[in-house]
């Protein structure tokens, strides 16, 4: 059975995104691990379903998805949510810095004891590569190859840092990867947590070090992946590559690809919708008229109704933008421009006269 993240998170299905942040924050602030020291394992359980159902619900592509479907794909057809998928991390050192920030530090650190792998010390593993497409691009969905670098586990010694695979405990923090810094001031103890300067946070020092990477664990390198489009993309979604980020003292982050998508000439993307202009003449405007609409190669053909007003706007359903992750699309909208021709010839000017001493007979005008 699908979970209700709306009941989980405690709103309604109409919720506003400020409703959802702050029944995120309130919730958040209750059931935070190193809040509820006597539960924390039921606490932290309780912890990753709010964080789980904000990640979803914050996110209207995500959160659409889950309106129709009752689940959501984090990727690779998986519906269970793990950490690796939560991208609001910035948002929770704003929620929470009031609460954490004054107590100075708390046992176990905030990143490890919850994200499991994420650490809060010592550099940040995760790389973004910006790529840029086409409107085309997103609408097809494409492949596309970049290049890029990174420090990647060194091959000779498979990421460990020491040429015989045997690491002993880093005599400074001993294999606690961390280091105490305590502050006195007055009444007041100010205790901080940062990274061993030693080993770096790894805890672990290589017997004898790798000459390859000199005992870091990582080299330099060029790497080249295909990046798979899906259809219906929009700019600064993200294709997470796990594992292929940064290596650091063992450990490897991810890669996120951020997606640009450029503006088209003829056609404009207005959520799941296409917006584009027609010219027609008066005359197909008064009597009707069908139009070839170009969508990115794809031909759809659009019935201009009789009487249709300058700026009224003709729909196509079904026949817009896909929706991500969905074998639906939005809708092609065409707006009408009526030409006015600047220049007539005698005939012409003739029988516009003829028509317009019609007018008052057939009241073809209506009401002014």
């Amino acid at each position: 059975m699908s979970k209700d993240y709306y009941s989980i998170l405690g709103i309604q299905k109409n919720a506003s995104q400020d409703e959802i942040k702050k029944a995120f924050r309130q919730l958040g602030k209750k059931f935070h691990p190193d809040l509820n020291p006597n539960n924390k394992k039921e606490a932290e359980e309780k912890f990753k379903e709010i964080s789980e159902a904000y990640e979803v619900l914050s996110d209207p592509q995500k959160r659409s998805s889950y309106d129709r479907y009752g689940k959501v794909d984090f990727g690779s057809g998986r519906s269970d949510f793990t950490w690796q998928d939560f991208s609001h991390y910035s948002e929770f050192n704003d929620i929470f810095e009031k609460i954490f920030g004054s107590f100075g530090g708390f046992g176990g650190g905030f990143g490890e004891s919850i994200f499991g792998g994420f650490r809060n010390q010592g550099p940040d593993l995760d790389l973004a590569v910006r790529v840029r497409i086409s409107m085309s691009d997103a609408y097809h969905g494409s492949k596309k190859t970049i290049r890029y670098r990174r420090n990647s586990p060194c091959s000779q010694c498979k990421g460990t840092g020491s040429r015989d695979g045997k690491l002993n405990l880093c005599g400074t923090c001993n294999g606690t990867g961390q280091e105490r810094i305590v502050q006195t001031a007055g009444f007041s103890r100010i205790v901080s947590v940062t990274a061993c300067r030693t080993c770096g946070g790894r805890g672990r020092m290589p017997a004898d070090p790798c000459k390859a990477c000199h005992g870091s664990g990582s080299v330099s390198a060029s790497e080249e992946i295909e990046v798979k489009i899906p259809r219906g993309v929009n700019s600064n979604q993200r294709i997470r590559y796990k594992g292929m980020g940064q290596s650091h003292n063992g450990q490897v982050g991810d890669l996120y690809v951020v997606l640009v998508v450029d503006n088209d000439k003829y056609l404009t993307r207005d959520g799941d919708n296409l917006v584009t202009w027609k010219d027609v003449t008066f005359p197909e405007a008064a009597l009707g008229t069908e139009l070839d609409v170009n969508v990115f190669g794809d031909n759809v053909k659009i019935k201009i109704p009789s009487g249709t007003q300058p700026g009224d706007t003709v729909r196509a359903k079904g026949s817009g933008f896909p929706r991500l992750n969905s074998q639906s699309s939005g809708d092609l909208l065409v707006r009408v421009n009526v030409i006015v021709p600047k220049h007539l010839t005698s005939r012409q000017k003739e029988l516009l006269s003829q028509f317009d001493e019609e007018k008052d007979k057939k009241k073809i005008w209506g009401k002014r």
